[in-house]
């Protein structure tokens, strides 16, 4: 508590010092225990300057994800109702998962600043450095079962308005889960269920967003290497939990309008496409996505292809 009234005084100072002994006025507490919390607050990254006489001054923000930061002025009802922040996890997915099945609520987030065995689709496994965004989202929508699918878009809708409001960047987003800036990957997800019957359990909502190693950037990129300057992670993280939930609402209620606005950001229905996944490969047009969000490709013969699951690949003309 005391750590972090001093550290919201020290970002709030006008003057750009103040001193020891005000801290220790302002948050009654001892000086020594003003310098203590100071050390703290050194060991998580921020860079203090202590001058005689002047008192201390933050000269460095670090690039860390910080609960207490993530949840000042969010002002969700559902997403962000528990946010769990790790150093490192296996999986975010994995853990949500877990977490879910032993009754944690709706819009409960995990947040991880590196993952040693991440997801990708497909069972791959996803390469996750330090410095991106890795968060899953725990959702208990009380939706028909074939319903599910569209959750993916949803989440593709809201990560794509979030980069678009953050970065001011034109974001779209290529069937099924992969969202594009410049033709090239910017953010990915996956989406996990667990379900009984006809009853869906709970779904988990996986979403990476970031930079990637020079192996792969031939086909992705970065939000900051688009924006030209540095992306703040907690201002992205809010907006992304802020749209969450706008977009989540709205499926609830009137899933037609999340389809309406997946199409407005679409970059691949109208494009000739190869759709690849359990051995098979299929090549034609991209017709547009069901009332399911599956994918409907014309393909070369002049049939009508609906696909549920694949990696696409969108065609140069």
């Amino acid at each position: 508590m005391y750590k972090e009234k001093i550290l919201n005084l020290l970002r709030s100072s006008h003057s750009g010092f103040i001193s020891g002994e005000e801290l220790a006025r302002m948050c009654g507490i001892s000086r020594t225990m003003v310098w203590k919390h100071i050390k703290s607050l050194e060991r998580e990254g921020f860079a203090i300057n202590a001058v005689p006489s002047q008192g201390y001054q933050i000269t460095t923000l670090p690039d860390i994800l910080r609960q207490v930061d993530v949840k000042r002025g969010l002002k969700t009802r559902i997403m962000g109702k528990a946010i769990y922040l790790l150093s490192e996890v296996a999986s975010t997915n994995t853990l949500a998962m877990e977490m879910a099945a032993n009754g944690t609520p709706e819009g409960t987030v995990v947040i991880a600043e590196t993952q040693t065995t991440g997801k990708g689709r497909l069972g791959r496994k996803w390469i996750s450095p330090k410095g991106n965004l890795y968060l899953s989202v725990v959702l208990r929508p009380n939706i028909p079962m074939h319903k599910a699918p569209l959750i993916t878009l949803m989440g593709a809708v809201a990560v794509a308005s979030a980069i678009r409001k953050t970065g001011n960047l034109e974001a779209g987003i290529k069937w099924p889960n992969d969202i594009l800036v410049s033709g090239k990957k910017v953010s990915g997800l996956l989406t996990e269920m667990s379900a009984e019957q006809d009853r869906i359990r709970h779904i988990v909502l996986g979403i990476e967003m970031g930079d990637l190693p020079p192996e792969v950037r031939c086909l992705t990129t970065s939000l900051a290497a688009e924006a030209g300057a540095t992306i703040n992670r907690t201002a992205l993280l809010q907006q992304l939990l802020r749209d969450l939930e706008i977009w989540y609402k709205k499926f609830l209620t009137h899933d037609e309008d999340v389809l309406e606005e997946w199409k407005k950001l679409n970059l691949t229905v109208g494009n000739r496409v190869t759709v690849s996944g359990a051995g098979e490969s299929l090549k034609g047009l991209a017709k547009g996505v069901d009332n399911e969000g599956r994918l409907i490709v014309r393909g070369d013969d002049g049939t009508d292809h609906t696909v549920a699951a694949g990696d696409v690949t969108i065609l140069k003309k």
